[in-house]
């Protein structure tokens, strides 16, 4: 945190919970010393504009702090990590169809998905499900993921 907070303002984007679509973004403004007893939490308080008057005081809100911003980066499917002996892997799908073992550095989880700083180029296919019956460098058949169903919607 005070690595990041040297180089500059920390961001911080708000969301309230009947309103996810719309993101509030402020600045982190104070970074207590101390690490609190019994929950390992830092206190540190953010600034954010409210010239729309959404945010209310005491109001319940959905806070992401944002340390660094990584520009490119690659993003896989969480399920598709894997880890071994010799650290975290994927399975990739080269181009004639056949299964390679790629070790990887895998960084920040996003939602469902982890940025992969090392190991993967862009555009290569990683195994998402099923890697029990991978073996490396046979063949394998791609089946596409199902689109996500609308909320509420019938599976």
């Amino acid at each position: 945190m005070r690595e990041n907070l040297a180089k500059g303002p920390l961001k911080v984007l708000v969301q309230t919970p009947d309103n996810l679509d719309r993101e509030v973004e402020g600045e982190v403004t104070f970074l207590d010393n101390a690490v609190q007893d019994g929950t390992g939490t830092i206190r540190l308080r953010a600034s954010i504009p409210n010239k729309s008057r959404e945010l209310w005081p005491g109001q319940f809100v959905h806070v992401r702090l944002i340390l660094n911003t990584l520009k490119d980066a690659a993003l896989i499917p969480t399920e598709a990590v894997q880890v071994g002996q010799a650290g975290s892997y994927v399975f990739v799908i080269n181009t004639d169809k056949t299964a390679e073992q790629r070790i990887i550095t895998p960084g920040q989880r996003q939602g469902e998905q982890i940025v992969v700083l090392n190991g993967l180029k862009a555009g290569e296919i990683v195994v998402k499900t099923g890697q029990l019956m991978v073996i490396p460098h046979m063949g394998v058949m791609i089946v596409p993921s199902a689109p996500p169903t609308p909320q509420g919607a019938p599976r």
